[in-house]
């Protein structure tokens, strides 16, 4: 009964949180104001952020350097909701989420760069949009694992999106560097698992959804690494690849620190009586 009606009011107040902010930002879209492009989708995700009952422990902090260009890893659609609720950032997507129910859609007004990551001869399309994003001096934030994953661990990254530094100093010629920053997402606590809606779950994502609003609290640490320039020698694959040992490392220190919090609640329970 009492998950019934949290259902009912996460849902309920979601959706009128949705139908009332975000023609906000299609107004801001279509007459270019570009402060109200950047501050409703924090607005509306904080909300949803507290709604969810989600509890976030933080490191560092997002740098204040432009342009700035996020790579995190990837384990769930609830990533969008915590990083969106800390920086204004254009997200690059898969195609498929395009075309996803209400999620492609507010997707879409968020300003998402969608790549279709089967057909390589667009990728240098989704490179040129993204570096103008980052001319612009928007924060833009990738996933290079290229898929979603259980959290256990950091996929390889694929470097072609991380190419986006050195065609925005192509662009750019004025700038002399870009800063990219790595940034780790772990799901941890009771409901990690829950969390997670890795590519190989077979739940629907609207039922992974129901799902979350049922759990009432979910805990997440997030880690901002520190900036890294980049500048027009920059290899795109060494960048890739230093990114995502910095990310890797901060995943393991998170499950080493969990596991120990683990052993340490068990040792207190002392011998049965």
């Amino acid at each position: 009964m009492l998950r019934t009606l949290r259902l009912g009011y996460v849902v309920s107040a979601i959706a009128f949180t949705t139908l009332f902010l975000y023609p906000w930002l299609a107004a801001a879209r279509l007459f270019g104001y570009r402060h109200g492009l950047r501050l409703v989708p924090k607005v509306y995700h904080c909300i949803v952020r507290a709604l969810l009952g989600m509890r976030i422990s933080i490191q560092g902090a997002p740098s204040s350097r432009r342009p700035l260009l996020l790579v995190a890893n990837h384990t769930s659609w609830l990533d969008i909701v915590v990083i969106s609720s800390f920086v204004p950032a254009i997200f690059v997507a898969k195609q498929e989420v395009e075309g996803w129910p209400i999620f492609g859609w507010l997707a879409q007004l968020q300003r998402s760069i969608f790549v279709n990551r089967d057909r390589r001869q667009l990728i240098d399309t989704t490179i040129s949009l993204v570096a103008d994003a980052l001319v612009a001096g928007e924060i833009v934030a990738i996933f290079p694992e290229g898929t979603s994953t259980d959290g256990t661990d950091v996929f390889p990254f694929r470097s072609a999106l991380i190419g986006a530094a050195r065609e925005t100093l192509r662009k750019a010629e004025h700038l002399s560097a870009i800063f990219v920053q790595p940034l780790s997402i772990a799901y941890v606590g009771a409901n990690r698992r829950l969390a997670v809606w890795a590519r190989e779950d077979e739940i629907p994502i609207d039922q992974h959804v129901l799902q979350v609003i049922g759990m009432r609290r979910i805990e997440v640490t997030l880690k901002w690494g520190d900036p890294i320039p980049a500048d027009i020698r920059s290899d795109r694959k060494v960048l890739a690849k230093q990114l995502e040992e910095a990310i890797r490392q901060s995943i393991a220190e998170r499950r080493h620190e969990e596991i120990g919090c683990v052993v340490i609640s068990n040792s207190n329970l002392g011998p049965a009586t």
